[in-house]
């Protein structure tokens, strides 16, 4: 199944919708074709009240209705009439990126992102006004639907309610900076981090470590790899960091930046203005474009 969370700019609201072949429909109207039981229930139109704490409900129904052949014209979404907005719920989640790890690393570590900095799909992206290497990161990125504290990897496997595309993008000049004076590199990553456009659950995917990537900056192709070529499994991280801090239902985890999955890595750069698409196999595409953002005003008293 193929979850998207978008903005209707008709009713100016945000919504749950299903994506086959490449259109998007309202769960909202499909319920409503299909005169299913959740159609009048308050608040079901709310991505982390559907999505995830009632862990999906429903929609399996609706997307076997779409994959029969039987799509409505009244619920499909029309180009331009929507925004896209990342899969998940931004003022519930935490966002915890892990890894890339070096393959002599003992256990996984991570960091907490700003979740309030979390992009939809075809995002414009301002970097810091005097930064001058702006750099994407291809991240395979998961959302819970289950708590996590003290799990095992199977545990930890059951809670992901999907899995999107993430581009953690970063202020590489920024982060030169902070390393050089062994500061942490917050500043250099928290400004943007781009997710979806979809959430593709468990069931669609099967194992996710074999999945191809792909990468194109104004069409050009680059390098990828397959996701899987971490040091430590997605599943192995969540159980080890859960032993440290409780993770909830509803956060986003970004499961570290995959081989070659960044400009910089390969000895390349991407300029200003330039459209940037990232691609996971069966899970798809994410674009964005980094642009020069606006100078700072003065922070300091005169």
């Amino acid at each position: 199944m193929r979850i998207a969370h978008v903005f209707q700019l008709t009713t100016s609201t945000p919504i749950v919708a299903l994506e086959r072949d490449g259109a998007l429909y309202d769960v909202a109207e499909l319920e409503r074709h299909f005169a299913t039981k959740l159609a009048d229930l308050p608040g079901v139109s709310d991505f982390h009240t559907r999505v995830v704490a009632l862990r999906c409900a429903g929609l399996h129904a609706l997307d076997e209705r779409l994959l029969s052949g039987d799509r409505p014209g009244s619920a499909e979404l029309q180009p331009g009439t929507f925004l896209w907005l990342p899969p998940c719920a931004t003022d519930r989640a935490a966002y915890v990126q892990l890894g890339p790890y070096a393959h002599d690393e003992e256990r996984p570590w991570y960091r907490f992102g700003n979740s309030r900095a979390l992009l939809g799909h075809a995002a414009t992206i301002p970097f810091p006004a005097l930064e001058d290497e702006p750099d994407y990161e291809l991240n395979l990125a998961a959302l819970l639907c289950e708590d996590l504290r003290r799990a095992t990897p199977e545990e930890a496997e059951r809670a992901i309610a999907g899995y999107t595309v993430m581009n953690d993008w970063t202020a590489r000049e920024l982060e030169a900076r902070a390393q050089a004076r062994g500061r942490p590199t917050s500043e250099a990553k928290d400004f943007a981090t781009q997710l979806g456009p979809v959430l593709v659950t468990p069931d669609e995917l099967g194992p996710v470590e074999v999945l191809r990537t792909c990468i194109r900056v104004d069409a050009e192709a680059r390098v990828g790899s397959r996701v899987g070529e971490w040091t430590f499994s997605l599943t192995e991280s969540l159980a080890c960091i859960s032993a440290q801090i409780e993770l909830r239902a509803g956060d986003v985890i970004g499961a570290g930046r995959v081989l070659d999955g960044s400009a910089g890595s390969a000895g390349q750069r991407v300029p200003y203005g330039a459209s940037v698409e990232l691609m996971i196999e069966r899970i798809g595409w994410l674009a964005g474009r980094p642009v020069r953002g606006p100078e700072a005003p003065p922070w300091r008293r005169r």
